[in-house]
């Protein structure tokens, strides 16, 4: 649940004014988009999904080898259950090495 409620009454300035604090303290909004977005699409029960993958490489800028992507377009939208336990393994390796630079900063 978001920690954030619409007013029905105040000013509209007093509204703005909550959201511009919000937004000034927003800390690596793009790293916590792709890890939410990553982690729905790896739930065991849900499938793998490029479009995911592509969305989370433009909100970051990154860059995923075409070979990767060439794999990733063949399995879209497989249910997890469906593959190999050591298959999907290495998709989900993969994927989180296509977000190492993000999910993982060195300077962690």
């Amino acid at each position: 649940m978001l920690n954030f409620e619409l007013r029905r009454k105040g000013k509209v300035g007093n509204l703005y004014s909550d959201v511009d604090l919000i937004l000034n303290n927003i800390v690596d909004v793009e790293r916590q988009t792709v890890a939410h977005a990553l982690q729905k699409m790896i739930r065991v029960d849900s499938y793998f999904d490029i479009c995911t993958i592509r969305n989370c490489a433009v909100v970051c800028k990154v860059v995923i080898p075409q070979e990767r992507l060439d794999i990733y377009s063949a399995i879209h939208c497989i249910h997890w259950s469906e593959m190999t336990k050591e298959y999907a393994q290495m998709i989900i390796a993969f994927v989180l090495d296509d977000f190492r630079e993000i999910l993982n900063p060195s300077n962690d």
